[in-house]
């Protein structure tokens, strides 16, 4: 489990799948587990959509846990650069933290307006994005 008060890290590193050893293929231990990381997509917003998609979009959470919540996401996003590589954030630019696979998927989203990070979404299927990163989110 986290600890309260270490630095979140937006690592790069792909989130790792629990270490699994080959069983029988029958085996209840042959089944895939699911990660078991809170994780993040990094994307920037193309303007947009023209699709005529419709679909139910999921409001985002305040928290996803006791160490991860939007109050402390925006701290340390506005404060210093969380991420593990050289990135300077662009207008419009969303983040995303997720909940582990384990879980019910949550997550909490953040966009870069005005030279800050500010705790809001795009709306489902209205707008085109590229995804820019991904990873794991860690506490250092």
């Amino acid at each position: 489990m986290c600890e309260i008060g270490k630095e979140i890290k937006l690592c790069t590193c792909a989130p790792s799948l629990m270490k699994t050893i080959v069983h029988h293929k029958n085996s209840r231990k042959s089944k895939n587990k699911r990660r078991n990381d809170f994780t993040w997509t990094l994307e920037k917003c193309l303007g947009h959509s023209n699709s005529t998609m419709d679909g139910i979009g999921y409001m985002p959470y305040d928290a996803l846990s006791e160490d991860l919540t939007k109050e402390r996401m925006l701290t340390d996003l506005n404060s210093r650069n969380c991420f593990d590589i050289d990135y300077e954030p662009n207008e419009g630019d969303n983040l995303k933290i997720y909940t582990p696979e384990n879980q019910i998927r949550k997550h909490m989203s953040f966009i870069f307006q005005n030279g800050e990070w500010v705790a809001d979404s795009y709306l489902a299927f209205m707008y085109d994005m590229e995804k820019i990163n991904y990873g794991t989110v860690n506490f250092e």
